[in-house]
């Protein structure tokens, strides 16, 4: 039922479009970029119904995998505890690999703390980011500890 409903938006939005070039060819388009704007969100709605019935007919295992949702704490738990484990220097490719956030994520999260001051930021001869977090890295030795 969702492959049909999706069908006929599709076509609905193709005909949508069809109908605002030819507007566009006799010069009488008034309102065009609405009806592009109306075209386009049929069409992507329509593909999203036929995606989701075609996924909706997969065995589970084939199904991709909901990644249970993890709050921004957690995510930024996720984060330092990288970077902890690299000496306190990472780079976006190592967050992303090491943890099940995808580069993107990792990108914006290290930029995040980057901006709160959590972090600094360098870059190599390569061009590569590497986010450094003092307060993650090995001590000097030779260091007094504060404590009264």
């Amino acid at each position: 039922m969702k492959s049909i409903i999706g069908g006929l938006l599709v076509a609905f939005g193709i005909v949508g479009f069809g109908s605002e070039i030819d507007n566009l060819r006799k010069g009488t388009a008034e309102n065009t970029v609405t009806g592009f704007v109306l075209a386009s969100l049929f069409v992507l709605g329509g593909l999203a119904l036929i995606r989701s019935a075609r996924r909706a007919k997969l065995p589970p295992e084939l199904r991709e995998a909901a990644r249970p949702a993890m709050s921004a704490r957690d995510i930024e738990r996720t984060v330092l505890t990288c970077a902890q484990e690299r000496g306190g220097r990472v780079t976006i490719a190592e967050v992303a690999a090491s943890t099940q956030l995808s580069f993107t994520e990792a990108k914006e999260v290290l930029e995040g703390l980057s901006r709160s001051g959590a972090c600094t930021v360098d870059v190599t001869e390569n061009g590569a980011f590497i986010y450094e977090f003092s307060g993650l890295m090995p001590r000097e030795p030779g260091r007094v500890s504060l404590k009264p």
